[in-house]
């Protein structure tokens, strides 16, 4: 899978959720005619090679969504196990590596201690160029090990995600690393009539309940932007 149907897949995925399936009512939110979302969810249009960067970016914009909303889990949409575990293409110079740590967290802080941990599931290398294209700063992201089911089937325990710890705005339907009373966990936020949730993705909702995001219980310590899983 590569990028561009990997974005088709997050769009409709996105209609199928917010919009009810109904492409109409993207078309309204974004002034954006039938014709042109018909083509950036074609698979044949250009090629499959339509839902660009460009379009992507402004798509966000006008939805309201986080940065690189539509790349999110492209590691783990675009790899096989092998490619997962493998260091990505890139010469030794360019290459800048996130470490994966385990978090010592206060409640109620958002200081933490990262003690970092070897070996890992796969190794995060990225190019110089890959942190500017996107806004990124290499010392603002670290990997850690997701635990718990809570997220599933997205996140699954033992699965990786890099957390991005400069992007602390909260943004609905964004998928967070919070510290709540001393525990790390991952949850999407949700905004419901003005107040902040912390929601599971997992359906089984008597297991796992939206909890309220209140401080000082509750300090986001970053969104998650990139995922490597051995479950494809």
């Amino acid at each position: 899978m590569n990028m561009h149907e990997h974005r088709r897949k997050r769009l409709l995925a996105l209609i199928a959720d917010r919009y009810d399936g109904d492409r109409q009512q993207v078309c309204d939110a974004t002034g954006m005619s039938e014709s042109r979302l018909a083509q950036l969810l074609s698979s044949s249009y250009r090629h499959g090679q339509g839902f660009g960067e460009k379009a992507a970016r402004a798509l966000e914009e006008r939805l309201r969504l986080g940065p690189l909303y539509f790349d999110q889990f492209a590691v783990g949409e675009m790899a096989t196990p092998y490619d997962v575990l493998r260091t990505p293409k890139t010469d030794a110079d360019d290459a800048v590596t996130v470490r994966q740590v385990l978090l010592e967290l206060t409640a109620g802080s958002a200081q933490t201690s990262l003690h970092e941990i070897a070996p890992t599931l796969c190794s995060w290398k990225f190019p110089k160029s890959w942190f500017s294209t996107h806004g990124l700063h290499a010392d603002k992201l670290f990997a850690v090990a997701v635990t718990g089911a809570g997220m599933a089937p997205r996140l699954h325990e033992g699965d990786v995600v890099v957390v991005n710890a400069g992007d602390t705005a909260l943004q609905d339907g964004a998928v967070y690393l919070i510290n709540y009373r001393g525990e790390a966990i991952i949850k999407r936020l949700a905004l419901d009539l003005g107040r902040w949730f912390m929601t599971s993705d997992n359906n089984a909702g008597k297991h796992y309940p939206r909890l309220e995001f209140d401080h000082p219980d509750c300090v986001l310590l970053g969104r998650v932007i990139v995922l490597a899983s051995e479950r494809i």
